[in-house]
């Protein structure tokens, strides 16, 4: 196995990225690339859409472009469920708040998905100063920002959370038709309204202010760590 690393230059944390540069395997590649991790996304989802090159080369991708990431994530879901309940035997099963810092909204899409298949959770997402999933969830206002805003957070530093595709298929019916049009005038005009029949549906996240509990003061009108 060949593990190749693709390192967003000047968007990591010194400490980040001596941890992916001083490894000395030689099955491991790492690529410091000009860009931010938006712009980074942008090859690899070109790569895998095609299908003939990745079966060539045994390609396999290991963030959350890879639907196998996500069910790892629902694992994580249900695992914290169970440590946090102390009795499985009451009923209904009490609900749990999770809190999910989120950039691409990989974990927020596995905690939706284990919610609907039936696990007693309430989510809150986490955000920073790069707010596009807390405007979606808040005003049906799915559109990019004039520039990514860098924070202490630099893996949330992202303004196109492409796993938001698979939460508005959930909040569809899983409606594949609805949900690529979507996503096509995304990628044309790069802002969409959520349409009201969508938005109105039932949240799977609990409404509430932008919480930024990992970069206190990073954002207007965030709750930060006491």
């Amino acid at each position: 196995v060949d593990i190749i690393v693709l390192l967003p230059k000047g968007h990591c944390t010194k400490i980040q990225e001596l941890q992916m540069t001083t490894v000395l395997k030689e099955n491991v590649h790492v690529f410091g690339v000009e860009g931010n991790s938006d712009e980074l996304d942008e090859p690899i989802k070109t790569v895998f859409a095609d299908v003939a090159f990745v079966k060539k080369h045994n390609l396999m991708s290991l963030n959350s472009i890879n639907w196998s990431r996500v069910l790892v994530q629902m694992a994580h879901h249900f695992f914290a469920y169970f440590q946090c309940t102390p009795s499985l035997d009451t009923h209904p099963l009490p609900l749990v708040e999770v809190v999910v810092p989120t950039g691409a909204a990989g974990n927020f899409a596995a905690g939706y998905i284990a919610q609907k298949i039936g696990l007693p959770i309430r989510l809150v997402v986490a955000v920073n100063r790069n707010d596009i999933i807390h405007r979606t969830v808040q005003q049906g206002d799915f559109s990019l920002s004039e520039a990514v805003k860098s924070t202490l957070a630099s893996a949330m530093d992202i303004q196109v959370p492409y796993n938001m595709e698979r939460v508005f298929w959930l909040l569809s019916g899983c409606d594949s038709q609805v949900t690529r049009a979507l996503m096509e005038q995304f990628e044309r005009t790069q802002s969409v309204n959520l349409p009201k029949e969508l938005h109105s549906k039932h949240s799977p996240v609990l409404p509430c202010p932008c919480l930024c509990s990992q970069v206190p003061g990073s954002c207007p009108g965030c709750w930060p760590d006491p």
